[in-house]
């Protein structure tokens, strides 16, 4: 790529939605291009700024800031898969040049057309028309929604109201156990759940107790709100339409098999908290329900699965991050939903809760069709940093199978919920 203006073919192929384009299709968007440069101390992405488009970093090392001054440095990858930097609009990072850096940016209107002229022979077109394979047409299903979500035409999903309360007293630090309390007792049934959770083995006391403020004593404010949050995600799971039912099942199903290995991880590793990795691990993919409820609305996607698989594949992780985000699940949830399928990510020497999700995840694709695409766990470097490349994989797997029936009990618990 040195000496070009353009990123070559082989560039665009690394990122996902753009993957089954043929190669004379990518040549075109890629001579609609340009490589960009610049400098140590240069601002490419403002905080707060809604410009729509994606960054991509070709070489060089950037790093990216919080509206409380978090740092993250990112570094350009030879290989692997291309992820667009600081994606989700208003940006809620302030993205900055640490090292000499070339990138370059796909706006989200030029995408868009794009993926209009793969399917529109008009006169004019800055991009030919082609002839349409099935890999395409996966292709541009995931770019409509990809537009659709820039252009705000994509409808996600709200928390109901006492999680969007709680989570809102938080922001503001106005908690105690009675605000929070009488947040909580504006849904009854929630009320409920709270009280029966403290009343569970995992929680119980030697004395059964029978109202919500003893619960949220009991839990503490923290594992409340977690709990809370546990249960209005789990209910965004629930589908109204029988196609799209067994789809939200399994996603059910696996997001309940992760949040429970990311407890059972927690629980077993130094610095984790065990309500935050579970809580992390069953919204992991939340994404996915989105999707899911815009295929419902698109029945070339709804009866198309390998279209709506193309279009989970691509989409999930930055809706996912989106929607988190929305929730004010904080930054570190954020990074869970974008970056925990992302084997070989680094960002610190530190490991973190995307650390502990990913190697969860990992654990729960043993022995399903995904394990033959998994790269030896050895490898990554969340295993390292989280100090299980001490442990032989055999003293590992062994761990998992007499762990199998409190992995089971955690999935119970939060069938039950």
């Amino acid at each position: 790529m040195e000496g070009t203006s353009h990123p070559d073919i082989a560039c665009l192929r690394r990122i996902r939605s753009l993957s089954q384009f043929s190669d004379g299709q990518l040549a075109n968007l890629a001579d609609s291009l340009e490589i960009e440069t610049a400098g140590p101390g240069q601002c490419l992405i403002e905080l707060g700024s809604s410009e729509k488009f994606s960054l991509y970093l070709v070489e060089g090392v950037l790093r990216t800031f919080t509206h409380d001054q978090q740092e993250t440095r990112l570094s350009h990858t030879a290989d692997g898969e291309l992820s667009a930097i600081a994606q989700i609009r208003p940006s809620r990072y302030r993205v900055v040049v640490d090292e000499p850096a070339r990138f370059f940016r796909l706006y989200s209107d030029r995408l868009a057309d794009f993926a209009r002229h793969q399917i529109e022979d008009e006169p004019g077109a800055d991009i030919d028309p082609f002839d349409i394979d099935e890999a395409t047409e996966q292709s541009m299903f995931t770019i409509q929604l990809f537009r659709d979500l820039l252009a705000g035409d994509l409808k996600l999903p709200s928390l109901p109201d006492v999680a969007q309360r709680i989570q809102q007293a938080f922001a503001d630090n106005l908690v105690t156990a009675e605000t929070v309390g009488v947040i909580i007792q504006s849904d009854p049934v929630i009320t409920a759940k709270m009280i029966m959770v403290a009343n569970s083995a995992l929680y119980g006391g030697r004395a059964p107790i029978e109202s919500l403020q003893q619960a949220v004593v009991r839990l503490g404010l923290e594992n409340t709100r977690k709990l809370v949050m546990t249960y209005v995600v789990k209910e965004l799971f629930d589908s109204k339409t029988s196609e799209m039912r067994s789809h939200m099942q399994a996603v059910w199903k696996h997001s309940q098999h992760v949040a429970s290995l990311c407890r059972l991880l927690a629980g077993r590793l130094d610095g984790f908290d065990v309500e935050q990795a579970q809580l992390a691990g069953l919204v992991h993919d939340i994404g996915e329900v989105a999707i899911l409820q815009y295929a419902q609305q698109h029945e070339e996607l709804r009866d198309n699965p390998e279209n709506l698989l193309e279009a989970v594949k691509s989409m999930r992780p930055q809706i996912t991050g989106m929607l988190l985000d929305q929730w004010n699940f904080g930054s570190e949830f954020v990074t869970v939903g974008e970056e925990c399928e992302e084997w070989f990510r680094n960002p610190s020497d530190q490991p973190d809760l995307c650390d502990l999700v990913l190697i969860a995840q990992y654990h729960a694709m043993i022995g399903t069709p995904q394990q033959k695409s998994l790269p030896p766990i050895v490898a990554l470097p969340a295993f390292a940093k989280l100090g299980m490349g001490n442990l032989a994989i055999e003293q590992i797997i062994e761990f998992m199978k007499k762990s199998r029936d409190k992995i089971r009990s955690i999935e119970a618990h939060l069938g039950s919920l």
